[in-house]
């Protein structure tokens, strides 16, 4: 098979409609600074699914305001537009890669949010990107695998949980899911931030720009495996990871406090899962 079958393969995913419009507007108005709160909310109320879970996430006892919000706008102020874009990626993502029942889909999402959750940790630690930058992009490092398993279950579920998953992927495919996935990031119009995130999460030092968050979404894959491995897992720790260990100043105790947190995202986690 050629990189060019895959290529073409993402092209017609619009075709299929499974890249909703009210995504692309909603990640073009929260990228935009001259948006207002009134531009997001006459978006976000065309989509039904995408405004209740706004509404949802913005009475989570997290913010403190449980059963009180009750309105879209009220929720946008609330959460500000990293979180709504974060809520609308996060639906219209997971479910046009979604399948009943699947068990490795499921696994594979509590991977990803996992690597999302390390990433922004690392993120407030570091303080050298957006939190909610770095956890958009851990949620969607890996969704060319998702590419791979849509389009090509059966051949592709041979060669899950294979430490040289990369290998196998480019002997197949033409390609490996990391290349894949930036292809699928370009055609949704997400920022460049994140797609450079996405295409070089297994080869931080390759990337020339936007280095900072490359580099902390593939420590947080590589994290990941220590702090909850799974067969869906496949950041192997290499010598790129220790050089950016030591360029954030992580020390065992920062890495260990990381693992904690994680720990008690159990449960926001789960919820995230019940789009499934």
């Amino acid at each position: 098979m050629e990189a060019s079958e895959i290529r073409r393969a993402i092209e017609k995913l619009d075709s299929l409609s499974t890249i909703p419009v009210v995504l692309t507007q909603i990640i073009r108005a929260t990228n935009d600074p001259d948006a207002s709160p009134e531009d997001l909310y006459n978006i976000i109320n065309r989509d039904p699914a995408i405004a209740a879970r706004v509404l949802k996430m913005a009475n989570s006892p997290i913010f403190g305001h449980s059963g009180k919000i009750g309105e879209i706008e009220q929720a946008i102020i609330l959460l500000g537009y990293d979180r709504i874009r974060n809520i609308a990626v996060n639906i219209s993502v997971v479910s046009m890669f979604s399948r009943k029942g699947d068990r490795n889909l499921r696994n594979f999402w509590a991977h990803s949010f996992e690597v999302a959750f390390i990433a922004a940790y690392i993120a407030e630690g570091a303080t050298i990107v957006n939190s909610q930058v770095a956890f958009l992009a851990g949620l969607l490092h890996d969704v060319g695998r998702l590419i791979f398993y849509k389009l090509y279950r059966d051949q592709y579920r041979l060669i899950l949980g294979t430490d040289d998953l990369l290998e196998k992927e480019t002997n197949i495919f033409g390609c490996d899911h990391a290349e894949a996935g930036s292809w699928f990031a370009k055609k949704t119009k997400l920022p460049m931030e994140q797609v450079l995130a996405i295409q070089y999460h297994h080869a931080p030092s390759q990337a020339k720009d936007f280095t900072d968050i490359v580099a902390v979404v593939s420590l947080a894959e590589a994290l990941s495996r220590r702090y909850s491995p799974k067969i869906e897992d496949d950041g192997i720790w290499t010598g790129d990871h220790d050089a950016i260990l030591l360029e954030l100043g992580l020390t065992n105790e920062d890495l260990e406090e990381i693992g904690e947190k994680l720990g008690q995202e159990v449960l926001e986690i789960q919820s995230f899962l019940e789009l499934l």
